[in-house]
């Protein structure tokens, strides 16, 4: 090849090598613990997706409202971990509510939001509030 040729395919290589680090850290994947050559292929493919669906939350992020409620992406993410799908042997799955910003984000990412999880979701312990004083615990005598 020719100089100019060389400086051309080149030209970009340490942005794409720093934007590639900066995706691999935020998926947490600095040190690949491997034994063989296919984990360290599965490893790399299960990157490569992540990285794929990071770039469209981002993409949703920066393009939508979302940009206003929230700081970065990665709070995004933060948000949504406390979804549940919930199964026991023998019940039915219960998905926990989507409740606040949850709610928006669903709808920036088009998601139809379960059944029974949505605005109207009224937690199962309705308790009473008792009017008055709370009763005295009674005393247990351990000398007798």
């Amino acid at each position: 090849m020719d100089p100019m040729k060389i400086s051309e395919s080149y030209s970009l290589r340490d942005e794409q090598e720093k934007y590639y680090q900066q995706m691999k850290s935020t998926q947490g994947c600095n040190r690949q613990g491997n034994w063989s050559e296919e984990g360290k292929t599965g490893r790399l493919l299960i990157l490569f997706v992540s990285m794929i669906l990071s770039s469209y939350v981002r993409h949703i992020w920066k393009s939508t409202d979302l940009k206003k409620q929230f700081s970065s992406s990665l709070d995004i993410l933060d948000e949504m971990r406390s979804i549940r799908c919930i199964e026991h042997k023998g019940k039915a799955k219960f998905i926990t509510p989507f409740v606040g910003k949850q709610i928006d984000i669903a709808q920036a990412f088009h998601f139809e939001i379960p059944e029974g999880c949505g605005m109207k979701y009224k937690s199962r312990k309705v308790r009473e509030k008792k009017v008055g004083r709370p009763k005295k615990q009674r005393t247990v005598n351990l000398d007798k």
